[in-house]
């Protein structure tokens, strides 16, 4: 089976690459076809746009008007009536001149959007291929390239079109013959999925996506791709698709393979292929089995042994095969191990017995129990101390036997920690506790925890040693403490005379609250005998310099009985009559507390510094000279330097020359006994950021400036977002289009550009007619989606260079850039009424808008915002006056100056 499987499985490998190999030749094939298709198709309309632009060029200014001019027009040019089904003429208005006898045309220029279109065509001044329509003369489907016909000025004055059906011409033929395989087939469509060319003549001039399913190709293809794919077409079946924009028409050319036909070939070798992989495959698997078969008999008898060994039929001596193959070697290695471990075992219950021996024999109580507390040993010392024999406790919780009642609810949750890891406060350390006798009385214990991991589980091991005797030692002692400690309160120094033997002579009660000592039993005792001799020679120094009458005062740290002190002292050396010492006087006093404060403030600067290190800011502290004396690790985690590298240098060095060079008048003021903020932009990593700095000056208390602190904070976000909020601040709420604030800076900077380019801009004001009464009728919030509808048909009517904004209710402005004269001003205002008309659909009913627009043009004098703005309004309630529904062009500014 292995065989089998390998085999397959390499064969299958080799095949998917195979196929996916031929898949791209075959892919690439049909759309090198499509593209020598798409090229011809483009050749064909690239010839039929030069022939047409040859007739506008050539023809007569007054073909439009005389027929019999036209017509002998188009007999002078056989091979124009040979490309072309029919010529026409049209006005600039779209209205049909001149035609030949295709009813078409005349049909083509009374649809409105087809009006539209030839407007478009010849205000572009450049060839266009018209949108695919049914020819009424052949009902098969037809296009018309327009070219615009210049008089003498070089003006379009005519549209000229050229017809041409793609069905009864060899216009489209030619790429027929060019099908993919015997199914395949070649089709054209437009860019909104019109189909121009395809083998079922019923579905042209119908979208592509009419017929039910999804096509995931033909998808991609009118959003703009280009190339091959494999997909599933409409009726679930495979194909292979290819797709090519045309340069001279919004077409598309696609070619369409079925897979089956295409890997027809392949699929029948991945059969053969497989089958003979399978035959191969069987018979090497069966040689392979009889060898495998023949190589483990050996292993199949050493398997039997290890049996007869387990059930005690055997001993390991039948593992010494003696064979001089791999077998026979494992044999005698697994007889050795088995040899070894033997003898392992046998030494570990020796060395077991020995421990349980010991631990039975140890003076101290020993317990062991599982990780759920149940004892599982009680040793001789145990039961003595406890009372409880071997057989009571084993088996038994453990917190039932010994622990007090009010310390097992501590004692069950760490058990249940130390379940879980095996570790706890209490193991490997010696804690003092209370223990539970059989009667009931508690007994001092002191406790010292293991922890054993057996079997995948913890047990817990503990030694328990009864320290009665030194509680009550302890207890004896902590009484005469507290009354010594009551009376050297009134006395905090030690005051001692010591003579030329180093005894104490004379103590006083501070001896016992400092150091533990009874003032009496010291009388009479060396500094050895009473302070230890560790401790005495410490002290050796300054009393021989005291007895060679010398005054000593000293600080010193020592410890006394494990406690460290810090001491401060004076010795006064007794110098008799005679000029000899017999002896010093010494106070001592105990200065820990003076040094543990000292000791805690280097504390509580280290917190302070950990703080201010974990800070997101930058601290800083700048001396009187400009140096840096305290930096934290933000100057780290944002620039890289080393804080302490800058510890005594001038900012300059530490924050570079230009932003000191930025910061230093900031600086200036601080030092003059100012609070001052800055800000900088400044590059952190791959960024910039925006910091804030805030110098805080350290006023000494002569009133003199010290230093400074300096505090930095990252105002990168908090920028971001006050930028938001200000272009939040110019759209307005619920057209989305901008509002009065943005119109008003647009505004002036396109008269600013108007004037620097000298290129005339327009002003357009409008209205929504008769508003009120759909606020009236429909209420509010019909009135506030016709506001919705009405700025989005504004800001589609127009161009990209031009601004639609909204100043308040329905009152509405337009602000045209670059416009040439008040000719195209009124075209534009036409094209924004018509757009307009359009009905609009409120609750589910079409509903009647209308607009009035009044358009001021500013030429570039210095005629300023305001008064544009007044002249708009003017022309606007001038459009009202002639009727609504229309627009009014505002007469020049400079036209009104003069009047």
């Amino acid at each position: 089976m292995l065989v089998l499987t390998a085999t397959l499985i390499v064969t299958l490998v080799a095949l998917l690459l195979a196929e996916r190999d031929m898949k791209n030749v075959i892919g690439d094939q049909q759309y090198a076809l499509l593209a020598s298709a798409a090229a011809q198709v483009d050749a064909q309309l690239a010839s039929h746009k030069v022939l047409l632009a040859s007739l506008a060029d050539t023809m007569p200014p007054d073909a439009a008007d005389d027929p019999a001019l036209m017509q002998a027009f188009v007999d002078r040019h056989p091979a124009a009536r040979g490309e072309f089904l029919h010529l026409h003429l049209f006005s600039p208005q779209g209205t049909l001149l001149n035609t030949g006898p295709d009813r078409a045309a005349a049909a083509l220029s009374l649809n409105p959007r087809v009006r539209a279109f030839l407007e478009n065509a010849l205000a572009a001044g450049k060839t266009v291929v018209s949108p695919p329509y049914r020819s009424t003369e052949t009902g098969l489907p037809s296009i018309m390239i327009l070219q615009p016909v210049r008089d003498a000025q070089d003006r379009a004055v005519m549209l000229l079109g050229g017809s041409i059906d793609l069905s009864s011409t060899d216009f489209l033929d030619r790429i027929a013959a060019q099908k993919p395989g015997d199914t395949g087939f070649i089709f054209i469509m437009t860019r909104d999925g019109t189909l121009l060319h395809h083998p079922d003549a019923r579905r042209l001039l119908d979208n592509v996506n009419a017929r039910p399913g999804h096509d995931r190709a033909t998808e991609m293809a009118l959003r703009g791709f280009e190339g091959w794919t494999e997909a599933a077409n409409r009726d679930g079946g495979k194909d292979i698709y290819a797709y090519r924009q045309l340069q001279q028409a919004d077409w598309i050319i696609g070619a369409r393979f079925p897979v089956d036909e295409a890997f027809a070939p392949m699929i029948r070798m991945r059969q053969h292929a497989m089958l003979a992989a399978a035959i191969f495959a069987a018979i090497a698997g069966l040689v392979a089995w009889r060898a495998v078969r023949d190589l483990l008999k050996p292993l199949g008898r050493l398997h039997r042994n290890i049996n007869d060994i387990r059930a005690g039929k055997a001993d390991i001596g039948v593992l010494q095969l003696r064979g001089s193959d791999e077998i026979g070697e494992l044999s005698t290695a697994f007889h050795e191990l088995m040899a070894e471990r033997e003898l392992a075992q046998k030494a570990t219950r020796d060395s077991e017995s020995l421990i349980s021996s010991i631990l039975e024999r140890a003076p101290d109580p020993f317990v062991s129990c599982e990780h759920s507390g149940i004892v599982t040993k009680w040793n001789a010392a145990a039961e003595r101390t406890f009372g409880y024999t071997r057989d009571e406790a084993v088996g038994r919780d453990i917190a039932e036997l010994i622990v007090p009642p009010a310390q097992r609810g501590a004692h069950r949750s760490g058990m249940m920690n130390f379940a879980l890891g095996g570790g706890g406060p209490m193991v490997n350390a010696r804690v003092r506790m209370s223990a539970m006798h059989k009667d009931g009385r508690e007994i001092p214990v002191e406790l010292s925890v293991g922890a054993l991991r057996h079997d995948g589980a913890y047990y817990a091991t503990a030694f328990l040693h009864d320290i009665t005797e030194r509680v009550l030692y302890e207890q004896q002692i902590a009484a005469s403490e507290k009354r010594l400690r009551t009376v050297a309160d009134s006395m905090p120094a030690l005051i001692a005379y010591i003579d030329r033997d180093l005894r104490y002579r004379f103590t006083n009660e501070h001896f016992r609250a400092l150091l533990g000592h009874d003032p009496r039993a010291m009388l009479g005792k060396t500094l050895h005998e009473v302070l230890g001799a560790e401790f005495a020679d410490s002290l050796a120094y300054h009393g021989e310099a005291a007895l060679r009458g010398q005054r000593v005062h000293y600080e010193r740290e020592g410890v006394h009985k494990g406690v460290k002190r810090q001491m401060m002292g004076d010795l006064v050396p007794d110098i008799g009559a005679d000029g000899t010492v017999a002896g010093f006087y010494m106070m001592a006093l105990d200065i820990t507390e003076r040094k543990n404060a000292e000791l805690r403030q280097a504390a509580s600067e280290q917190r302070l510094k950990l703080l201010t290190d974990n800070l997101p800011a930058l601290i800083a502290y700048l001396d009187r000279e400009r140096k840096f004396q305290f930096l934290n690790a933000t100057f780290q985690h944002w620039f890289g330097v080393d804080p302490r590298r800058l510890i005594g240098r001038h900012a300059s060095e530490g924050i570079g020359p230009d932003h000191y060079y930025t910061a230093e008048p900031h600086l200036d003021r601080a030092y003059r006994g100012e609070m001052v903020t800055y800000e900088l932009k400044t590059r952190i990593g791959d960024s910039l950021h925006t910091l804030e700095t805030t110098f805080v000056p350290d006023v000494g208390e002569d009133g003199e400036v010290v230093g400074l602190y300096s505090l930095t904070h990252d105002t990168t976000h908090v920028k971001e977002i006050e930028a938001r909020l200000k272009q939040l601040a110019r759209i307005d709420n619920l057209t989305g289009i901008a509002n009065r604030l943005m119109f008003e800076e647009i505004l002036q900077l396109a008269i600013v550009r108007a004037r620097r380019s000298r290129k005339a801009m327009a002003l357009a004001y409008l209205d929504i007619d008769h508003f009120k009464d759909i606020n009236d009728t429909r209420g509010h919030g019909a009135g506030d989606l016709v506001l919705k509808e009405f700025a989005a048909r504004l800001i589609g009517s127009v161009r990209a260079s031009d601004t639609v904004a909204r100043l308040a209710g329905d009152e509405f402005v337009i602000v045209f850039e670059q416009v040439a004269n008040a000719g195209e001003a009124a075209r534009l205002a036409a094209k924004i009424v018509e757009a307009v008309r359009k009905p609009f659909t409120l609750e589910g009913a079409p509903r009647h808008v209308t607009t009035s627009v009044g358009v001021a043009l500013h030429e570039g004098g210095d005629e300023p915002p305001t008064e544009l703005l007044a002249r708009a309004d003017s022309a606007l309630y001038q459009a009202k006056r002639n009727g609504r529904d229309g627009y009014a062009i505002a007469a020049g500014a400079q036209a009104q100056d003069q009047a």
